[in-house]
């Protein structure tokens, strides 16, 4: 992760975007300091590295907003940032999907080579063993979709993205659905047998 933020504090020059900068050498700073004793929660640590991933979304500078959505990716492989799951009972805002989906909100207003690599983004969320995918999520996660397919309703290649993501995650979390029936009915037929 710090060197996706390195990368991303590198290429952020000017001083348009000295925010992002700053962000970065923020973040940098905070997951040095977890190596020692001054440790922060999940939510937190989450909260500050997203920020200039967002930041930098949200500048709607094409480098910029590549390397931002490379470090998403990276961010859900790290297990700094989603070790606290599932210990730690966090408030709804605070949770890694919550966080995660705020930080690209601006999606819908994202060139659409970025919007496509968003959505593969919300894929690698739903496939990650580290969410816990229920209707809830996958109400919010289809949210962001179709917000993106309204906006971009003329461009084929976003409207083919969108479609793909939500049908894959619908199809997945069919699947998951057949296959907890399918255990719940064998546990319970082995009840009375």
């Amino acid at each position: 992760m710090e060197e996706i933020l390195r990368k991303l504090q590198k290429d952020a020059s000017g001083h348009k975007h000295k925010a992002v900068r700053d962000a970065c050498v923020c973040a940098c700073e905070t997951l040095e300091s977890q190596k020692g004793s001054a440790k922060i929660s999940p939510s937190q640590l989450r909260e500050r590295c997203l920020l200039p991933l967002q930041m930098a979304l949200e500048s709607k500078n094409a480098k910029l907003g590549q390397t931002a959505l490379s470090g998403m990716q990276k961010f859900l492989c790290d297990d700094r940032f989603v070790g606290g799951v599932g210990l730690e009972v966090e408030v709804l805002e605070k949770q890694l999907l919550s966080q995660m989906l705020e930080a690209i909100r601006v999606t819908p207003s994202l060139h659409e080579d970025l919007q496509v690599e968003v959505m593969k983004v919300l894929l690698c969320i739903t496939y990650s063993p580290n969410f816990d995918i229920n209707g809830d999520s996958i109400l919010r996660i289809a949210q962001v979709c179709i917000e993106t397919y309204m906006s971009s309703c003329h461009q084929r290649s976003i409207n083919t993205a969108v479609r793909a993501t939500l049908s894959q995650i619908l199809g997945d979390l069919t699947l998951q659905l057949r296959h907890r029936q399918e255990v719940k009915e064998d546990t319970h037929t082995h009840v009375y047998i």
